[in-house]
């Protein structure tokens, strides 16, 4: 009865437009905190394309800032989808959501630097598990921010 309930809720439509969103970035950011996500791999990628163009030093500089705006981006991304998943779909309340959502980023950012620190080529990082809640919370920020101002328009057309 458990398991039937189970597989009809991971075939659901709900499962499928709020949930699997988040695992599935999830999933993502696992497999890219190993080897296949390393620095030296992105760095190769940029050197193949702009080397003919710049300097190892200009190649270097942007290996690492598209770096740390790929963190920023994934961890705002997964905040929302998980803020969308616990407000829309299981209706909590506004800080319940922001509470699970940035648990559940901290949790990813814990385990992906862990498993980073297992990987020879990779070290984990404290400092970009502090940039991740960071960019997390930002995106809560903006997330408040946004829904503030629809509240706003909506009181002020009416």
């Amino acid at each position: 009865m458990i398991l039937q309930t189970a597989l009809s809720f991971l075939c659901s439509k709900e499962f499928r437009f709020y949930w699997l969103p988040p695992l599935l970035l999830t999933a993502g950011i696992m497999i890219f905190s190993g080897d296949f996500g390393s620095s030296q791999k992105t760095r190769s990628f940029i050197w193949q394309l702009l080397s003919q163009f710049l300097s190892p030093y200009w190649i270097a500089q942007i290996n690492h800032y598209l770096r740390i705006a790929g963190h920023m981006l994934t961890y705002g991304c997964l905040y929302i989808l998980w803020a969308r998943a616990f407000g829309e779909h299981l209706g909590c309340t506004h800080w319940r959501r922001v509470f699970w959502s940035l648990g559940l980023c901290l949790a990813v950012a814990l385990a992906d630097e862990g498993h980073q620190s297992l990987v020879p080529t990779r070290s984990g990082s404290l400092r970009d598990v502090g940039l991740d809640m960071a960019s997390a919370v930002l995106a809560a920020m903006f997330a408040y921010l946004f829904r503030t101002l629809q509240i706003v328009r909506r009181k002020s057309a009416l």
